[in-house]
């Protein structure tokens, strides 16, 4: 009876994955850990997520560089906050690689730590340059915190059947880094 039942509840789980909307279940687990590790700003575990054929365009050790400059100026401290996904596309199929393109959103809270960087004439920089990256920008001047808002979107990537989903953003200015992870027609079909 105990094998039976065993049985039955492997065949359930088998058969949920099985159906169409276990692979949007797989993408969204993947994208709740990438949300996770987006939020606690752990560079190793985003990096983790992400497409590895990215790595054999610009070296792992280039990008995790990167992200850490994101965090490196001592007189501002960055927080990641409420990270949501907006969409999950359509799942296509394309040589043997599956994509789906996804659109999600999260908050940015960046908190001046520095007197300098509170002087008028330093915030209105600061604020300037958020708005010209994030658009809107809400200020507390009494508690020195700028938050805004980005929406982003990327590319979930399963390179082979019944592997882990990754993930690679689509920026405009890494439109050409893109051109080489996903094929034109995979990205013209998710617009």
């Amino acid at each position: 009876m105990r094998l039976s039942a065993c049985c039955f509840v492997f065949f359930l789980a088998f058969s949920l994955a099985a159906q169409p909307g276990g692979e949007y279940n797989a993408i969204a687990n993947r994208l709740a850990e990438y949300g996770r590790q987006t939020m606690a700003w752990n560079v190793e575990g985003l990096l983790d997520l992400t497409d590895p054929q990215l790595f054999e365009i610009v070296p792992r050790e280039v990008l995790v560089h990167q992200f850490n400059n994101l965090q490196s100026d001592e007189n501002i401290t960055i927080k990641v906050t409420d990270f949501t996904v907006d969409r999950i596309g359509e799942i296509v199929s394309s040589r043997g690689v599956d994509y789906a393109p996804v659109d999600f959103h999260h908050g940015i809270s960046f908190h001046l730590v520095s007197a300098k960087y509170c002087e008028p004439d330093n915030l209105q920089r600061v604020v300037r340059m958020l708005e010209k990256n994030y658009g809107k920008v809400t200020v507390d001047r009494t508690r020195n915190i700028l938050k805004v808002t980005t929406r982003k979107s990327m590319f979930a990537i399963r390179r082979k059947e019944n592997a882990p989903w990754y993930f690679v953003e689509y920026r405009p200015e890494n439109a050409s880094m893109i051109d080489l992870l996903v094929p034109a027609a995979v990205r013209e079909m998710s617009n």
